[in-house]
C-alpha cells in the first residue's frame, strides 16, 4: 500500500533522477555527439549480409516496437492498480503476484539493461559500446558491474532507486516459486532466503510496494525521457559521430527528421 500524497512524491522523485542521469551522461560523453548516437539506438549488426548494406545501423525502432505490449501491460496496471479513487492504493495477494511478474521482467529484459547500461557509459566518458553482449552472464553481475557501480561513481541519484528496487533475490523467487504469502496475510516470505546474498527474508505489502513502484517508474521516466530528447533535436540537423567497433573506424553523419519521426544517416566521405 502507498498513500497518494506518497505515491506523487515518488514519482517527482524517480523522474528528478532520471533527468538528472540525462543531463550528466550528455555533458560528459566521451566523443562529440556520442549522445546523438545513443538517442539513435546505434548499432553494428555482425550478422548483416555486408556485401549489400552496412553493419553501421541506426534507429533501431524495431525493438522498441517488440518491446511494445509489454511496455503497454506495464503501464495499463499501474494506471489501474494505482489510480488512487481512494486515498491509499490497494493489495492483494493476486496483485502482488501480477507485481512480481512484472518486476522481474522488468530486471530481466535484455532491452532494458542495454539501455541503462549504454546511459552509464555515457556517464562514465567511454566510448560508445556499438554492440553491447549481456551473454550468459547473470543479470545481478551485469546490473551491477554495468550499470549500478557507475551510477554509484559519479554520486547520480538514479544509483539509489536502482540499490532500492533491484534484487536478484526476488527475481529468482518468482522465477523459481520460492516465496509465499505468511499466514497474517500481510507480507511476501521470501524462501530463498539464505542470510547471505539473499538476505531479504520477508518484506511487507508496503515494503514491496516502493520496490515495485521504483522499477515501474523508472522504468516509464527514462522512456519518457529518451523520448523527448529526441524530439528536442534541430530537425534534420547533421550531427557528425565517431564510429569505432572491432578495429573499425569511420566518420558517420547522423540527423533526425521530425515529420517521419526517424533518424537518418550515412557514412561521410
Amino acid at each position: 500500500m502507498i498513500r497518494r500524497d506518497d505515491f506523487r512524491k515518488l514519482n517527482i522523485e524517480v523522474e528528478s533522477a532520471v533527468n538528472e542521469a540525462f543531463e550528466y551522461a550528455k555533458k560528459n560523453e566521451k566523443n562529440e555527439n556520442d549522445y546523438i548516437l545513443f538517442l539513435a539506438r546505434s548499432y553494428y549488426d555482425t550478422e548483416i549480409n555486408t556485401t549489400r548494406y552496412s553493419p553501421w545501423q541506426i534507429d533501431r525502432s524495431l525493438d522498441e516496437l517488440l518491446d511494445r505490449h509489454r511496455v503497454d501491460f506495464l503501464l495499463q496496471y499501474v494506471n489501474q492498480q494505482y489510480n488512487f479513487q481512494t486515498e491509499n492504493s490497494a493489495d492483494s495477494k493476486f496483485s502482488l503476484s501480477l507485481e512480481l511478474m512484472i518486476y522481474t521482467h522488468i530486471w530481466e529484459s535484455f532491452h532494458n539493461l542495454i539501455n541503462f547500461n549504454k546511459l552509464a557509459d555515457l556517464c562514465d566518458s567511454k566510448d560508445y559500446n556499438w554492440n553491447i553482449q549481456i551473454g550468459k552472464n547473470s543479470r545481478y553481475s551485469f546490473i551491477k558491474g554495468n550499470i549500478k557501480d557507475v551510477f554509484q561513481k559519479h554520486n547520480l541519484k538514479i544509483y539509489d532507486l536502482i540499490d532500492n528496487s533491484y534484487h536478484s533475490q526476488l527475481r529468482n523467487a518468482f522465477a523459481h516459486s520460492l516465496y509465499h504469502f505468511s499466514l497474517s496475510g500481510h507480507s511476501l516470505v521470501l524462501e530463498n532466503y539464505d542470510g547471505k546474498n539473499a538476505d531479504i527474508e520477508q518484506l511487507t505489502f508496503d515494503e514491496w510496494t516502493l520496490r515495485f513502484l521504483k522499477s515501474t517508474l523508472l522504468q516509464n521516466h527514462y522512456h519518457n525521457k529518451f523520448s523527448s530528447e529526441i524530439e528536442l533535436l534541430e530537425n534534420n540537423k547533421v550531427f557528425e559521430v565517431k564510429m569505432e567497433y572491432n578495429g573499425e573506424s569511420k566518420i558517420g553523419l547522423v540527423s533526425y527528421d521530425k515529420m517521419n519521426k526517424r533518424f537518418n544517416g550515412g557514412i561521410k566521405k
